[in-house]
């Protein structure tokens, strides 16, 4: 028979009671899971994509360094082959000069040489030493000259002979500097690729992609300043022509209107009516050019506006002293403001010049400062590329160039043989 537990029993009977149970585990710390596997992957993708490409780097770094001399070389080459050319012109203008005086001398004396009845003149006179001697002087005078002759035409053939050989080189290195300039490209788009987006491993190559971008805006920046400050002194110096030709309409027709007061009559009247026209058309020309310039550059200006004399088709026929002498004052008067406003543009025109050589001073130390942060990017995706690795980049110093090489060119002094 069964009794019911005791209390006792009760309590050391366990109960099952699942849907009751108040036991609940703690939670588990929330860790973002995502956010933790995209940097891992960033940083793998970039250490995989800089594993892929290290044999192509070393392989670019290598040609670089071995062409790096090119450029500069070639620029300098350049300027020494024109300056032999130069030479060389120089020389052979001065070598006609030389085979003119050598003909003239060789002339001379082989006329007086082969001159018998000056000798015989001169011996029936007794004065056949002192022909001797004008003979021996003609012909030092001739020797003398064809001695220049054939040292001129010997540094022609130096000279001939050295630009071959430095056209030779230059053409060697314009080679050289454009395989150059194609490997930078490849360089540029093998680092685009392997360090495109940002690069949390390498926080310093992300700054100095930044630096690269903001020298980029800079230089741009600068160049379209020093463009259009460039434009405006060609605009500028277009109007200062053309203001220069309406004061010289305007002087002619103040020429002619002088003559018609002192009664120059219907041809004066003629003139003077069409310089002023002349004037009036040149002007407008000039307003233009000056418009445009200040849309260009508004530091240009303000002009003064200058009224040209006019007057009706009637007058030529019924002019009379009086009127022509207040006609010549109104005249007188463009004059003089024609000349005003010539001074003012030719002052705008040097200022601009300044402005313009300013802006251009600007663009190059952008430039050279693009070039900076563009080397300093270069040397920090390097190092980059050497910590991933574990391969050194450093190639060595590359040749550099020794102007001994290359002859030097004839300094104006040497051109001219004594």
């Amino acid at each position: 028979m069964l009794f019911p537990p005791s209390y006792a029993e009760t309590l050391l009977i366990p109960h099952f009671q699942p849907h009751t149970c108040t036991y609940e585990p703690e939670p588990a710390p929330v860790i973002d899971i995502d956010a933790l596997t995209f940097t891992e992957i960033a940083m793998a993708d970039i250490r995989t994509r800089i594993l892929e490409a290290a044999d192509a780097h070393i392989s670019l770094i290598s040609q670089l360094s071995d062409l790096e001399h090119a450029p500069f070389t070639l620029e300098q080459q350049s300027t020494y082959l024109n300056d032999l050319k130069k030479t060389l012109s120089d020389l052979k203008t001065e070598l006609e000069k030389l085979r003119k005086i050598t003909s003239k001398e060789r002339k001379d004396h082989q006329d007086l040489r082969d001159s018998f009845a000056r000798r015989y003149a001169h011996k029936l006179t007794g004065r056949s030493e002192k022909f001797i001697s004008k003979i021996e002087h003609e012909e030092r005078e001739y020797l003398d000259a064809l001695h220049n002759e054939r040292a001129a035409e010997e540094k022609e053939r130096y000279l001939e002979e050295t630009i071959a050989e430095t056209e030779s080189r230059v053409n060697e290195l314009t080679i050289q500097a454009n395989q150059y300039t194609d490997l930078k490209e490849k360089s540029e788009q093998l680092y685009k690729k392997v360090f495109d987006g940002p690069t949390p491993e390498f926080p310093e190559e992300d700054q100095m992609e930044i630096a690269v971008q903001h020298a980029k805006d800079f230089y741009a920046e600068a160049q379209s300043r020093s463009n259009t400050d460039h434009e405006a002194e060609k605009l500028m110096f277009k109007a200062e022509r053309t203001v220069a030709r309406a004061v010289k309409f305007c002087d002619d027709a103040l020429s002619a209107s002088s003559w018609d007061v002192w009664g120059g009559g219907t041809v004066a009247d003629m003139i003077e009516r069409d310089n002023l026209s002349k004037a009036k058309a040149t002007l407008s020309q000039a307003q233009m050019l000056l418009r445009q310039a200040i849309g260009l550059q508004d530091a240009i200006g303000p002009f003064d506006d200058v009224k040209i004399a006019g007057g009706h088709c009637a007058d030529i026929f019924l002019d009379n002293p009086f009127s022509d002498y207040e006609f010549h004052k109104k005249v007188k008067e463009t004059y003089v403001q024609m000349r005003l406003l010539h001074q003012k543009v030719q002052l705008e025109l040097q200022a601009q010049r300044g402005r313009a050589l300013d802006s251009k001073n600007n663009m190059e130390d952008a430039k050279s400062q693009l070039a900076a942060a563009r080397a300093e990017l270069d040397k920090v995706r390097r190092e980059v590329f050497e910590r991933v690795t574990g391969i050194s980049c450093e190639t060595g110093t590359p040749p550099a160039y020794d102007a001994m090489d290359s002859p030097p060119a004839l300094g104006p002094g040497e051109i001219t043989t004594a």
